[in-house]
């Protein structure tokens, strides 16, 4: 199983890489949690039946199509429990384990990859998964731009059945990354009648039908979801606790978007759990009333890009000078930006990835905090403080504009660490998708902080800084002629044959990112779960949504 001829995948990681791979290995994340992929009280029998009631905040992309789902884990994990992909990965370690492909090859020169697809699995209405809707899955993903990119299918040539049970998928170039790609839930694989309605009418959810534990009765993005058992569930992953159908008879999902109604409900005993919004972790505050209510909070890392700053270098710009960037980096106090966002134990960021990506390599000179050294830097760049406490150069005073989505708690701090000394940060904020994307790809800010993936493969730096991204802000975060080396080494880190080569690329590329400050982190990614004493065995998955088919409640 999953070998490459001779060579398992896995490859053999060089002595110069195994403590690059090891950080995959998750430190606790939260002194008030539990950062394991399986959490919750797992002590006692599980009991068959009952509703889960569980939070989320309201679901902005109202679409819960599985490839067009936006990337927060609420949504995500509703596609979880009713879809599943051809694989799956252990959050922990990044193993990859069977899921409804019961094993595969890959050829030597990693362009050839062939699946064998599990036997008596059916989709929820009724239609067998076999090899031909596999390969229309994946025929249908590849055609969808963006979906393309990230799925790292951009290069697909071929898909094929070559049996009832075997699909051959052929690539133009070598692509090891596809494999990881396998495990999103993006590449939840739907039935064969599902995918014949057009993309914008799948949104809705009518009429897609995945292989899942649950079944999507019900989507309503602004008020409620409900997801029903599947009681001829046969389970497909190992990394499920138990062989049988789910414990759960129904989870109803209700969207809330104020934090103080969410944890009021909650501590009434009005929901078993809340589930944050990938970017709007528990508080301190908020992890005082779920303990209170008696409570217990699950964390787990998010793997990919940190919360990091994507500065804009054009000409003009204040951050066009590397000296302005490393200021800004010796600013922040990161470890006072984890406990004050936050809450305490939060974990302090220290590379441009987060802790339990594959290929991270520890950052210490983009994550040290030094006020000492930022306003010599900025007294070297010709920046001298005024009467007013800012710095001016030319009669033009240091401003910097944040351009966001939405107002974060951590943006006035950051106001106030950079105000020490001398930099006067301004926040931009346009809630309007489409206004955004337009603003970011011409570069009209001085740095954005929005582009994340969860997935745990180095190569999520493909999104922002190939020579076809998805997102922009890489395409401003560099002069031209950096940019260029940057998908220089990105393409031969995507081109690797082995792993040790594509992580000995990715770890040149990071340096390269990192000694040019074009990705200056600002703070870890964690997805948080709070749930009640009453809910047992829920399961992290590498995305960080959640599994719920090993979830049951104590009467």
């Amino acid at each position: 199983m999953n070998n490459r001829k001779n060579r398992p995948l896995s490859g053999r990681i060089g002595k110069a890489f195994a403590a690059i791979a090891s950080v995959a290995t998750i430190a606790a994340l939260a002194a008030c949690g539990s950062s394991s992929a399986s959490g919750g009280d797992n002590a006692g029998t599980p009991q068959q039946g009952g509703t889960l009631r569980l939070i989320q905040f309201p679901d902005t992309g109202q679409c819960i199509d599985p490839s067009q789902a936006i990337s927060d884990s609420g949504p995500r994990t509703v596609v979880r429990n009713y879809v599943e992909s051809l694989t799956d990965q252990d959050p922990d370690t990044g193993k990859l384990v069977p899921r409804l492909a019961s094993d595969w090859q890959v050829s030597e020169d990693a362009k050839t990859y062939t699946f064998h697809i599990r036997q008596g699995i059916t989709f929820s209405d009724g239609e067998k998964l076999d090899a031909a809707a596999v390969v229309k899955n994946i025929e249908s993903l590849s055609k969808q731009a963006a979906i393309s990119k990230v799925l790292s299918l951009n290069t697909l040539e071929k898909a094929e059945a070559t049996d009832a049970n075997t699909v051959t998928v052929t690539f133009s170039t070598p692509n090891l990354a596809f494999l990881n790609s396998t495990a999103s839930t993006k590449f939840g694989i739907i039935a064969p009648k599902s995918l014949d309605i057009p993309a914008a009418q799948r949104c809705s959810g009518q009429g897609v039908y995945g292989t899942g534990p649950f079944t999507l009765e019900q989507y309503d993005p602004n008020t409620k979801t409900i997801l029903k058992r599947r009681a001829d569930y046969k389970p497909t992953s190992e990394l499920a606790k138990h062989q049988g159908a789910a414990y759960l008879d129904t989870i109803e999902i209700s969207y809330v978007p104020e934090e103080s109604v969410r944890l009021g409900t909650f501590s009434s005993g009005q929901a078993d759990a809340i589930h944050a919004a990938t970017t709007e972790q528990f508080t301190r505050n908020a992890v005082a009333q779920i303990k209170a209510a008696g409570g217990t909070i699950q964390s787990h890392s998010i793997p990919g890009q940190a919360f990091n700053i994507y500065p804009n270098v054009a000409d003009g710009k204040p951050l066009s000078d590397i000296k302005v960037r490393q200021a800004l980096s010796y600013a922040i106090d990161r470890a006072t930006y984890a406990t004050t966002v936050y809450r305490e134990g939060y974990p302090v960021v220290g590379s441009v990835y987060d802790a339990t990506s594959v290929g991270l390599v520890k950052s210490p000179d983009t994550t040290t905090y030094d006020v000492d050294k930022a306003n010599k830097l900025l007294d070297e760049a010709g920046w001298k403080q005024g009467d007013d406490g800012y710095r001016h150069k030319d009669g033009k005073k240091l401003t910097i504009v944040w351009f966001d989505a939405t107002k974060r708690t951590g943006q006035e701090l950051l106001i106030d660490e950079l105000r020490k000394v001398g930099i006067d940060l301004q926040v931009d904020i346009n809630p309007s998708a489409g206004e955004n994307l337009k603003r970011v790809q011409s570069g009209d800010y001085d740095f954005v902080t929005t582009p994340y993936n969860a997935k745990n493969d180095p190569n999520v730096f493909d999104l922002i800084y190939s020579d076809q991204p998805s997102f922009y802000s890489g395409v401003h975060s560099l002069t031209p002629d950096k940019l260029k080396q940057a998908q220089d080494i990105l393409k031969q880190a995507d081109e690797g044959t082995t792993k040790e080569a594509r992580l000995e690329q990715y770890s040149k590329f990071q340096k390269f990112i990192e000694e040019n400050y074009a990705a200056i982190p600002l703070s870890e990614r964690t997805q948080d779960l709070a749930v009640s004493n009453k809910v047992h065995g829920t399961r992290f998955g590498v995305e960080t949504t959640v599994d719920f088919t090993d979830t049951w409640l104590s009467k």
